[in-house]
């Protein structure tokens, strides 16, 4: 079986810009639930990918690598056994099987639809916050992100019409 690629902050990957995008596709993910039922596949996936940042800014800055793996009770279980992450309640280990679920909603399925609602955001959201409480605080998002054009050494912009 061939192994998951390891990032490391000799690749460019900062801790920073991850945690800075990680809470931006969970701000996104809140947004959306907010929105429109239409919505809550985006919405359920992007609270994945964002709990999943923020998690793998933990492994970069404790370790200075993350491995390229998207379950996210394996990333933490790792996080327990070399970081120093506490044991999960059950509660908070049914929910990150739910948001490992969610990853599956960028392939929509009829035969194993993956089920989502906007009692789904309370969950993630105390878990988001629980989590950031537990990170290193030594991760910091650069200050440059302060500027909403800038983010992870790039530049948004919004072309004009």
């Amino acid at each position: 079986m061939k192994r998951p690629r390891t990032f490391a902050k000799e690749d460019g990957v900062e801790a920073g810009d991850l945690l800075h995008c990680g809470e931006d596709h969970l701000s996104a993910a809140e947004s959306l639930f907010s929105a429109s039922p239409s919505f809550y596949d985006s919405a359920g996936y992007l609270a994945h990918m964002g709990i999943e940042l923020l998690l793998k800014s933990w492994f970069l800055e404790a370790a200075g690598e993350f491995p390229g793996i998207h379950r996210l009770s394996e990333l933490w279980d790792t996080l327990m056994k070399s970081h120093g992450a506490p044991a999960l309640t059950e509660d908070e280990s049914k929910l990150l099987t739910k948001l490992d679920q969610f990853e599956t909603l960028r392939y929509p399925n009829r035969k194993a639809p993956t089920e989502v609602g906007t009692e789904d955001w309370e969950m993630v959201d105390a878990f988001s916050k629980k989590l950031r409480g537990l990170m290193p605080q030594s991760i910091e998002i650069p200050a440059a992100a302060d500027n909403l054009v800038r983010k992870s050494g790039r530049v948004l912009m919004k072309k004009k019409k």
